[in-house]
């Protein structure tokens, strides 16, 4: 049990990565009852060296090359596993997901109506407004397929910009998609892992001492088009903006005001062109389906508790933290609702959406694993430095005495 509560962070995020996978897994591994242990065997090894790599691993990851090579990796994904994933609806099966976001660009693109059809399997288009229009002008060139890669550029370049070295950025993304779900999602052109990815771009850009007026402006505008882009998100802007409030508490109004503002306004223009059934709407008829009588009971007291966490701490703890909470405990509740309805791993669509807040979650784990670990602070860091796990040049330079920026993940 000491073992356990000194590595609990850890175990946390091997937990947060591999229980979506088990979907993936059980529902394609050959014999799961020995593929499945054997890989998380092989994922929480991989996860622990590279937490505490090697040596030459570390100078690997003081390069921008696993960034590239994964962003790489995942365009070829794009390029030649999705067209065989899209194939399948010519016979009426896979995901309809990509679907949604395609057939509503296009639309868009084209000044139509983006909610006038459906599916090729006649369910109505999930997506909203905003976050259909923000990929439009991708799905206007035929290249969606990409969304995922350039979401993840996206978070990179992000992750720069916010003064995190390469080894932190590269240990970040390459423990986030060691979960097998996220490779999945994306090569049947899913848009919930570049969801989960945006939102961990814009909250942490957010957090900056220094945000100019412009870029506080669009920032809003993109959280209140992320906040549109399925109707449970609707609270985004009023997450980020209660994570942002013992820190920044002028923008984090501006924030919350103004990306609420920007989703209702989005929300309502389109709602007025479908005035008699807005599709995004029917989401909260499956929510339904999935909570009612005693698991909605259960749901909202563990809402309810994990609320009240977040309230009596909303000074102590960073917006990171807040930001995982917000995203991971509603999600957690529908995917576990779903599990329990379809009593199978393998039929287990529900895992998808842990992937909207794994991207954040992943990132404030990694944040309390390095505080966790007591070799930190003899690397120069404090506890109160929420950096993630860092190896080769950003050591050296804490050895040296040198002041390095990308220790600080969010001041």
């Amino acid at each position: 049990m000491r073992f356990l509560a000194k590595h609990r962070a850890f175990f946390g995020l091997f937990a947060a990565l591999q229980l979506p996978a088990l979907q993936p897994l059980a529902k394609f591994a050959p014999a799961p009852g020995i593929a499945v242990p054997a890989f998380l065997l092989a994922a929480c090894i991989g996860l622990w060296l590279l937490l505490d790599p090697p040596a030459r691993v570390r100078r690997w990851l003081d390069t921008a090359w696993p960034s590239a090579a994964l962003v790489g990796i995942l365009a070829l994904v794009a390029a030649f596993i999705y067209p065989i994933a899209d194939g399948l609806k010519q016979r009426g099966a896979g995901s309809d997901a990509d679907d949604a976001m395609i057939l509503a660009g296009r639309a868009l693109a084209e000044l139509h109506n983006p909610y006038a059809s459906t599916t090729y399997l006649g369910n109505p288009f999930s997506p909203g407004p905003g976050w259909v229009a923000i990929w439009t002008p991708l799905i206007a060139l035929g290249a969606y397929a990409l969304i995922t890669a350039l979401a993840l550029a996206a978070t990179v370049l992000a992750l720069r910009s916010t003064q995190h070295g390469w080894s932190q950025i590269n240990t970040f993304v390459l423990a986030l998609f060691s979960c097998v779900l996220l490779w999945e999602l994306a090569a049947i052109g899913s848009d919930l892992p570049a969801w989960g990815l945006l939102v961990l771009c814009a909250a942490l850009v957010l957090e900056q001492p220094r945000v100019s007026p412009g870029l506080l402006a669009a920032l809003t505008a993109l959280l209140g088009c992320l906040a549109t882009a399925r109707i449970v998100f609707s609270y985004l802007p009023l997450l980020i903006g209660f994570s942002l409030l013992p820190v920044r508490p002028r923008r984090a109004l501006v924030v919350a005001a103004g990306g609420s503002a920007t989703a209702v306004l989005l929300h309502a223009v389109f709602w007025r062109i479908n005035p008699l059934s807005y599709p995004p709407l029917h989401l909260m008829g499956q929510a339904q389906g999935l909570l009612s009588g005693s698991s909605l009971v259960v749901a909202l007291g563990f809402l309810g508790v994990v609320a009240a966490r977040m309230l009596h701490r909303w000074r102590a703890w960073p917006p990171p933290l807040h930001l995982a909470w917000g995203l991971a405990a509603p999600m957690l509740v529908l995917a576990v609702a779903d599990l329990l309805q379809r009593g199978s791993l393998s039929r287990w669509k529900g895992a998808s959406y842990l992937m909207t807040s794994l991207p954040a979650v992943a990132y404030a784990l990694l944040v309390r694993n390095r505080r966790d670990d007591p070799r930190a602070s003899t690397a120069g860091a404090t506890p109160a430095e929420p950096v993630l796990p860092r190896s080769g040049r950003d050591a050296r330079r804490a050895g040296s005495g040198q002041v390095d920026p990308a220790s600080v993940a969010g001041h």
